[in-house]
C-alpha cells in the first residue's frame, strides 16, 4: 500500500514531467522555421493548444496539491512554504488561467454561459494568461526556463516543484525511480 509521501512524490514527478515537456515542445516547434509556413498554421495552433492545455491543467494541479498535502509540506519542507505559497497565489490570481480550465480545457462549454468558447475567446484568454502580449517566452520561463539547470529554482514553477520533490522524505527505494524520471524530463 502506498503511503502519502510516496503518492506525493509521484504527483510531483508528474508535474515536473508534464510542465517541462509542454514548455519544451512549444519551444522546439517555434524554433523550426518550417512550422511557420502558412499551410502549417492549423498544426502549429494544435501543438500550442495541446501544450497550453497541459500547462493550465498542471498549474491547477499544483494548487490542488498544495491544498491536499499542506500538512505534509508544512512538516517536510517548511523552508519552502513561502515560495510554494507565492506560486500558489500567482496561479489562483491568474483569472484567465482559471477561466481556460473551467470554460475550455476541462469542459466543452463555459460553466457560466453554457456556450462553447470561440477560438478568439480562447486566444484572448491565453494572451491574458501569459501576461498580455503575444510573446510567451516570459511566461514559459516562469513555468520552466530554457536554461533550467543554471537558473534560480525559486524563479520557476518547475524549480519550486523540483525543490519540493528533493525534500520529501520517503524511503530511498521508492524515491530513486521518480526522481530519475524527473531529472530526465529536465534535461
Amino acid at each position: 500500500m502506498r503511503n502519502r509521501n510516496h503518492e506525493l512524490s509521484e504527483i510531483l514527478v508528474g508535474l515536473i514531467g508534464d510542465l517541462t515537456i509542454s514548455v519544451s515542445i512549444i519551444r522546439e516547434y517555434e524554433d523550426k522555421p518550417y512550422m511557420h509556413k502558412p499551410e502549417l498554421v492549423a498544426s502549429r495552433q494544435s501543438i500550442w493548444r495541446l501544450c497550453f492545455n497541459s500547462i493550465v491543467l498542471n498549474c491547477c494541479k499544483y494548487v490542488e496539491l498544495n491544498r491536499k498535502y499542506s500538512r505534509e509540506f508544512n512538516e517536510m519542507t517548511p523552508e519552502l512554504n513561502k515560495i510554494r505559497g507565492q506560486y500558489n497565489e500567482l496561479i489562483t490570481c491568474n483569472k484567465s488561467l482559471l477561466t481556460l480550465r473551467d470554460d475550455y480545457v476541462a469542459h466543452i462549454n463555459s460553466l457560466k454561459t453554457k456556450k462553447c468558447l470561440t477560438p478568439d475567446e480562447v486566444q484572448n484568454h491565453i494572451i491574458t494568461m501569459i501576461g498580455g502580449g503575444t510573446n510567451a517566452a516570459e511566461f514559459l520561463d516562469w513555468i520552466c526556463p530554457d536554461d533550467y539547470e543554471s537558473s534560480n529554482p525559486n524563479e520557476s514553477l518547475v524549480g519550486v516543484v523540483t525543490q519540493l520533490l528533493s525534500l520529501i522524505h520517503i524511503s530511498e527505494p521508492t524515491r530513486r525511480t521518480p526522481i530519475s524520471y524527473a531529472v530526465f524530463c529536465l534535461k
